[in-house]
């Protein structure tokens, strides 16, 4: 069993499903445990050109062009959808056969940092741009894998996994890296899973199918950064999926979330039950992939959990959305397209929309050269459009 386990978990979960070839990692023994070394490390230069319409919808909490200074044009090196990654995992296998891993991850970014919003903050200093992804301990057994830690949540993790600018750049670019990360379908046809402080359980895969649940840490449930806000939270976050894949590759899923919160007793005590729902699935046929997933939500937020997830009086805001994409591979070649929309079904006309073209080639094993054409364009009835048009070129390694 140790040795599936080191497989499994060689790399974390994000980047396991984006490698495109075959990488090695740092390995070494003392004793009864293993300790395996493994990371990212890339750049990308991207040119972002905002065009603004009279009156620019900003309905979204990442509506097109928002973190531009004054709607320019912007270009920056920076990281991708992937920061920098460097994953410490350590492994060993009791008498009694139970598999225990712990696992450091850590994920910093390239781009200079900003003592405040907008680009025009940014200089040369040295102020750390790093995230913690994974923190965790796991147990495993015949039984199935117990997680205590941060790691990545369960809903529409399949979905984030699915998205073909994760190992390239997506929305978002014209930040100039001030999210540290670009945000590749985020916000346009799924909501990212996070990484999470979590109690979960994963069943073992019984002729493809596989449960997964878990008690997560309770989030605020809020507008766009704004009151009025759902921040007293006396219970979990509940999350859980059900998985089937499928032999050559393909696989179907759907995940759900739910989280109750209420407002402080100044401001009067209500509740809110937030909650998501998702369906998807994945079909490989040869060299030919494609996905297709959607979910729905009420104060789910319209891009990261629970954020944008009010209206100005405090009620629940419904979204929905979807993400799709094809690609072929042709030896160490891949081409893919992709469209992902997400809508407040609250507000007329409402959307917010991604189209990607993405080139890769395996340049060598771990090393990918990708080129990437997106439009990011918001939309609202009675308002312009506000489209964000990014080239982007750039490697990454995995290693």
């Amino acid at each position: 069993m140790k040795n599936k386990l080191l497989n499994i978990t060689k790399y974390s979960a994000l980047t396991v499903a984006m490698l495109s070839s075959t990488a090695q990692a740092i390995s070494f023994s003392e004793g009864d445990w293993t300790m395996d070394i493994n990371g990212i490390i890339g750049g990308y230069y991207t040119q972002t050109e905002c065009k603004l319409d009279a009156n620019p919808s900003a309905w979204s909490t990442f509506s097109a062009c928002a973190g531009s200074e004054d709607g320019q044009e912007t270009a920056s090196i920076q990281n991708g959808f992937l920061p920098g990654w460097i994953n410490f995992i350590a492994t060993t296998t009791t008498d009694s056969g139970l598999d225990i891993k712990a696992h450091f991850g850590f994920s910093p970014g390239t781009s200079n940092p900003a003592t405040s919003g907008g680009q025009a903050a940014r200089f040369a200093g040295a102020v750390a741009v790093n995230d913690v992804r994974n923190l965790y301990l796991s147990v495993t057994s015949d039984m199935g894998t117990l997680k205590i830690g941060r790691d990545a949540a369960i809903f529409q993790v399949d979905a984030t996994f699915s998205d073909i600018t994760v190992p390239s750049v997506g929305t978002q670019a014209n930040t100039a890296g001030g999210l540290n990360t670009t945000f590749g379908a985020v916000a346009t046809g799924y909501t990212f899973m996070s990484f999470q402080p979590q109690i979960s359980y994963s069943s073992p895969v019984v002729n493809g199918l596989q449960g997964n649940i878990g008690l997560f840490q309770p989030l605020a449930i809020q507008a766009n950064f704004d009151a009025p806000i759902y921040n007293v939270t006396d219970s979990p976050q509940i999350q859980g999926s059900v998985t089937y894949s499928i032999e050559g590759g393909s696989k179907l899923w759907a995940s759900f979330v739910t989280q109750e919160a209420e407002m402080s007793e100044a401001l009067g005590g209500k509740s809110m039950r937030a909650k998501g729902y998702e369906l998807g699935g994945k079909l490989v046929l040869g060299d030919f992939t494609a996905n297709l997933s959607g979910f729905k939500g009420d104060a789910l937020g319209d891009g990261v959990m629970f954020l944008g997830a009010l209206d100005a009086a405090g009620e629940a805001v419904e979204t929905s959305g979807y993400l799709a994409n094809v690609a072929y591979k042709f030896g160490a070649n891949k081409l893919s397209a992709q469209y992902g929309i997400t809508e407040n079904d609250d507000i007329d006309g409402a959307k917010n929309e991604s189209f990607t073209l993405l080139y890769a080639r395996d340049v060598s094993p771990g090393l990918l050269w990708t080129v990437e054409y997106t439009a990011h364009t918001t939309s609202q009835t009675g308002f312009g459009d506000a489209e964000a048009n990014t080239v982007s070129t750039g490697m990454v390694l995995f290693f």
